[in-house]
C-alpha cells in the first residue's frame, strides 16, 4: 500500500518545526477509550522545542518534546519530576497538518504495569487555507 500524499496545497510538513504546532489538539487513545486535550507552546527554556499540558480523564500533566522532519515526540510528567509516559508519532500527510497519529507508552509504576496505546491528535481551530 502506497502512503497518502498530500494534496498541493498542503504545507511541507517535513519543513515544519515546533511553532506549527502552537495551539490546542483534541486527544483520543483509542485503546485506552480516553479522550482529552493537549495544548502546545513554546517551550521557555528550549526556543526550538515544545512545552504542554495533557488533560485526559480529569487529570493534567506536564508534556516536553520536539518535531524534527515530521516526527512528532512527547514527554508527560505528572507530577513536573519524573516520566510518565512517551508518546511518538508522526504528521499525517493528507491531513495537511491538523493532524499527529502515533504511540502512546506509559512507564511501569509500583502496583501498576504501563499500558499502551495508539493515539491521534486534531487541531482545534485550524488556521483556514490548507
Amino acid at each position: 500500500m502506497r502512503p497518502v500524499a498530500a494534496p498541493a496545497a498542503c504545507p511541507d510538513l517535513l519543513r515544519w518545526g515546533a511553532p506549527e504546532l502552537y495551539g490546542r489538539w483534541q486527544l483520543q487513545l483509542p485503546d485506552l477509550g480516553q479522550q482529552g486535550t493537549l495544548v502546545l507552546r513554546r517551550h521557555p527554556e528550549f526556543g526550538a522545542s515544545l512545552r504542554g499540558e495533557f488533560e485526559i480523564a480529569g487529570l493534567r500533566s506536564i508534556a516536553s518534546g520536539d518535531l524534527e522532519e515530521g516526527e512528532f515526540n512527547l514527554d508527560e510528567s505528572r507530577d513536573g519530576k519524573s516520566l510518565f509516559a512517551f508518546w511518538s508519532g508522526r504528521l499525517v500527510p493528507h491531513a495537511c497538518g491538523r493532524e499527529i497519529r502515533g504511540q502512546m507508552q506509559q512507564l511501569d509504576r509500583p502496583g501498576a504495569p504501563g499500558r499502551e496505546s495508539r493515539f491521534v491528535l486534531r487541531r482545534l481551530n485550524a488556521a483556514p487555507g490548507w
